[in-house]
């Protein structure tokens, strides 16, 4: 289905977000505007290489932009402002031209009829309307305080609610969205190559030498500093992982060397560590060191996978937390993964730079990948020991620093991405050394070296991060306040109307309330048998959900398979191009570029396609749900809304799946191309066939876990929301057959007060009107 599938995630708000150097789109006027726009959109990662290589398709992409289009980027480049002029334009006479130009392409054979009808549904002007009329709103509606002023102010609301509302259940609901404020995390990822003073600056952050810093490499293990009494806990590999680490030692030299040394060090008591689960101990905090020391004696280091740190810091308050990762020049590749796996889940990241060995191969690659690839969406980089030098030196530090990203997008042919990556970047330049010297009471012997609190950098970061994280404008404190929100707005609904209820109750006679009853009577059963009903086709659905994940495994079975084939033949053309025109060989560096960057940009490619297929599925069955509901006389979501599945799915599928590494790999296929020669290229296309089958074993069974729990995660999810209106309308009924009895038996009682029982319920309800709105402001 291709980049089908990815337009129709743009056109509702899912889109990653992407900067274009291909300017505005505006050649509207130009009859054969649409034909070329609809030819341009069907071009899919799969075939894009056929149609750049076509002269007349470059002289109709001459026609819309001045760009040339070299690459698969320049392809999404020019897709994405084509579809950003298309997505502003709800005229139906220029949909029509456009729903005409794929209808010929269908008919041409051109693309299937499934891209066809994808491509056709995304192009509905009653849907591109709604969708801009909803961006305005929310729009309008982003805050305009801090997120500890939202939140004090929605703890406050809770708690004044709390004084109004008389039912416990509902009281408990507001409780659980109290819990959900106060148990919200922030994680800041910290990383650098070995020796760049990361934990320097973080005990500088914390104002406590909480963590070992040394001239020599230090902390070798990934560590997690979260908010707690303080205590520390080690966690060992499991079997799975050492013997992956085993394995990866016949092919990368400095991991062989790293097991021989953990060998003859442990011999047989190995075992005792290494068991089948990960096995976890807690270790004196003030003898951490011990395990996560390079340079500790014993170096159980070498077995540590991470470590897990509580402390009482008040920077750590706020529910921050901190994982700062070994080196990036670790020899153990499976630590990175680890790194990898908590630094996609991170808010915000941290990379540190020494000064004196900024911008190296590893930094810059780290960098690029972060942005392109991690779901890092804000990153600071910090240049260390910035005492050292000279502010013009600084400077020039920081213009290598962009100089050298440019340079290796260039090599990877993503130099297209660089505006994109220079704008999501802060460089800081900090004296850790000095800061944490005014942090631990030693500020006399800063002073004396000429450096005040101020100069040193770290308030500066401290403001950076307080920003990003809770300010204004940070994307996820916005969400969980309008989370937060959402969930005490339901209460307030709820309650409101009860308390209606309870005054239509106040205007019957005993009477009428008795008749009510009988009716609440009548009606029972019928309301069981069609709560029975809906429950069981809802049951029907779910178990639907659950079977169609294994058409997704297939799915992704297969196309990662077909990637396989991407790869091998993309290593084998380059050769073959390199022999053919230099006769030499292609540079290893070239090779690892195109190794991993099709490994990369393929899987990206292939998890948006599978979320496609699951918000597809979700749609459906959601569909069928709300006609149900419909006949109770409620829907899914807000009234009068159409029910949409993409508004259950907002930032799922978009993290996690790039972490495994793939060094081993590209240690195999670089030298294997390094001893091919022109007339073996036979042998060594079986040979990459076998390198790459080899290790996408561990490639293919990570993704497909990883895609198995999060789907399984979202289908619970889904589904609690599905039956959600069910729930309330079924406690709702039994709520307000209580409220009927309850009326009915102490009617004289409640008669003798009928006044001022109105006369407070409607303050309670203009009160919690007044709430609403404010929430809603």
């Amino acid at each position: 289905m291709g980049l089908a599938n990815d337009y129709f995630l743009l056109y509702h708000g899912k889109h990653i977000e992407q900067t274009t150097t291909f300017g505005t789109i505006d050649n509207k006027s130009q009859d054969d505007f649409f034909d070329i726009s609809a030819l341009i959109l069907c071009v899919t990662r799969k075939d894009y290489e056929k149609y750049i290589s076509l002269k007349s398709f470059n002289d109709l992409v001459a026609k819309v932009t001045n760009k040339e289009v070299k690459n698969l980027d320049d392809i999404y480049q020019l897709q994405h402002c084509i579809l950003d002029s298309l997505k502003v334009d709800t005229k139906n006479i220029h949909l029509e031209k456009l729903h005409s130009a794929f209808e010929y392409l269908k008919d041409e054979n051109i693309i299937e009829n499934s891209a066809f009808k994808i491509l056709i549904s995304l192009f509905d002007p009653e849907e591109l309307t709604a969708i801009n009329t909803l961006e305005t709103k929310e729009e309008n509606n982003k805050q305009n305080i801090s997120f500890q002023e939202a939140k004090t102010n929605l703890e406050k609301t809770i708690k004044e609610l709390k004084e109004i509302f008389k039912t416990n259940d509902f009281i408990e609901e507001l409780e659980e969205t109290n819990n959900y404020l106060g148990n919200q995390k922030f994680s800041i990822g910290i990383t650098g190559v070995m020796n760049a003073g990361k934990s320097t600056m973080l005990n500088a952050l914390m104002g406590q030498e909480i963590l070992g810093s040394a001239v020599v490499p230090e902390t070798a293990n990934l560590t997690i500093v979260k908010h707690g009494k303080p205590e520390a806990n080690v966690f060992y590999w499991n079997k799975e992982e050492w013997n992956r680490i085993e394995s990866s030692a016949s092919e990368i030299e400095s991991i062989a060397e790293f097991v021989k040394e953990t060998k003859a060090i442990f011999k047989d008591d190995l075992d005792n560590l290494i068991k089948e689960e990960s096995v976890s101990e807690k270790v004196d905090i003030n003898n951490l060191a011990a395990f996560t020391s390079a340079e500790a004696s014993g170096k159980k280091c070498n077995l540590v996978k991470y470590v897990e740190l509580k402390s009482n810091l008040d920077f750590l308050k706020d529910g921050i937390e901190i994982v700062d990762t070994p080196g990036l020049d670790d020899p153990v590749i499976q630590r990175e993964e680890i790194t990898k796996e908590y630094l996609s889940a991170c808010d915000l990241m941290i990379h540190l730079m020494n000064v004196s060995q900024s911008a190296t191969l590893k930094d810059v690659e780290f960098i690029i990948d972060a942005l392109l690839y991690q779901n890092i969406t804000k990153l600071l980089i910090v240049i260390t020991r910035a005492d050292t030098v000279s502010k013009e030196q600084l400077e020039e530090v920081i213009n290598y620093t962009k100089t050298s990203i440019e340079n290796q997008l260039r090599n990877q042919n993503k130099d297209s991405k660089l505006d994109y990556i220079l704008n999501n970047i802060k460089f800081i330049p900090i004296s850790g050394k000095m800061a944490l010297l005014h942090r631990t009471k030693r500020e006399q012997e800063a002073l004396e070296a000429g450096y005040r609190l101020e100069d040193t950098g770290i308030l500066e970061i401290e403001n950076y991060l307080h920003e990003t994280l809770f300010g204004k404008g940070s994307n996820k404190s916005e969400l969980i306040i309008k989370g937060a929100k959402a969930q005490i707005q339901k209460v307030i609904e709820k309650e409101t109307k009860s308390f209606n209820y309870e005054l239509v109750l106040l205007s019957k006679s005993k009477d009428e309330l008795e008749a009510d009853l009988e009716e609440f009577n009548q009606k029972k059963d019928t309301n069981k048998r069609i709560f029975t009903s809906l429950k069981e086709d809802i049951s029907l659905y779910k178990t639907d959900a659950k079977s169609y994940l294994e058409t997704l495994e297939s799915f992704l079975n297969t196309e990662l398979l077909e990637l396989q084939n991407i790869i091998r033949q993309r290593v084998y053309n380059d050769v073959k191009y390199s022999f053919e025109k230099t006769k030499k060989r292609p540079a290893n560096s070239r090779i690892k570029t195109i190794v991993e960057t099709a490994i990369k940009d393929g899987i990206i490619d292939i998890i948006r396609d599978y979320r496609y297929k699951f918000i597809k599925k979700s749609q459906s069955i959601g569909e069928v749900c709300e006609q149900k509901y419909q006949d109770l006389g409620f829907v899914i979501g807000h009234k009068n809304d159409n029910f949409d599945a993409r508004g259950f799915f907002q930032d799922d599928f978009k993290a996690g799946f790039l972490t495994s590494s793939n060094e081993v790999l590209v240690s195999k296929i670089t030298n294997e191309v390094s001893a091919t020669k022109a007339n073996k290229l036979n042998d060594l296309n079986s040979s990459l066939e076998k390198f790459i089958k080899e290790e996408f074993n561990s490639i293919e069974k990570n993704i497909l876990q990883k895609a198995k729990t999060v789907s399984e995660i979202l289908i619970e999810n889904f589904f609690a929301q599905i039956e959600e209106p069910l729930k309330v309308f079924e406690h709702k009924l039994k709520k307000d057959e209580k409220t009927l009895q309850e009326r009915i038996a102490n009617f004289e009682e409640n008669e003798a007060n009928k006044d001022e029982l109105t006369i407070e319920i409607h303050k309670k309800i203009k009160k919690l009107e007044a709430i609403n709105k404010g929430l809603k402001s």
